[in-house]
């Protein structure tokens, strides 16, 4: 009994409380459990695999991404026209449904000859080849006059809720 007396003297008298020493040792018993219950799961990698972008040399394809849509409406744009220096930025839609995965291809050019090209975006999803999603197929003008680098953006519905069970591949075409 005079142990104990003498042990609990001498812990009253260090400069370190005893509750400071009972709150540190809890705090380490919680971590010690939290890290003994987490566990990491890894997960393949879905959304967008690569994009594919060939052209006649007189456009400039940029990739907008993947965004989820949240309206359902649109137009079905299939005729595009790059603005003249004296209009703004345009953008175009195909009919939407809200929840489904959208894909934006923004395009300029140098042209200034009023001439029309035809664009054509493939979707697939999987690997190597993949299953088809969607396909659009559309004209593009270019302006008669110069462009002050205006450009055009098309928002592609691609008609699925669902991508992340398989990676997405993009082939954009104009000739």
């Amino acid at each position: 009994m005079t142990s104990i007396r003498v042990l609990l003297s001498r812990i009253t008298t260090k400069k370190v409380p005893a509750l400071t020493l009972v709150v540190v040792g809890l705090v380490g018993m919680v971590a010690g459990v939290l890290a003994a219950t987490i566990t990491v799961t890894t997960t393949l990698f879905t959304g967008e695999a690569g994009h594919v972008h060939t052209n006649s040399g007189a456009f400039t394809i940029t990739d907008g991404g993947l965004s989820v849509i949240a309206t359902t409406g649109g137009g079905n744009s299939t005729s595009m026209v790059i603005p003249s220096s004296s209009s703004n930025n345009v953008a175009y839609v195909t009919a939407t449904v809200a929840g489904d995965w959208a894909y934006a291809i923004t395009l300029s050019t140098s042209l200034t000859d009023g001439t029309s090209h035809t664009v054509t975006a493939t979707f697939r999803s999987g690997t190597t080849l993949g299953t088809s999603l969607q396909t659009f197929t559309g004209s593009i003008a270019a302006p008669s006059g110069p462009t002050s680098s205006k450009t055009a953006t098309i928002y592609i519905d691609l008609g699925t809720a669902d991508i992340t069970s398989a990676v997405i591949t993009v082939y954009v075409n104009i000739n």
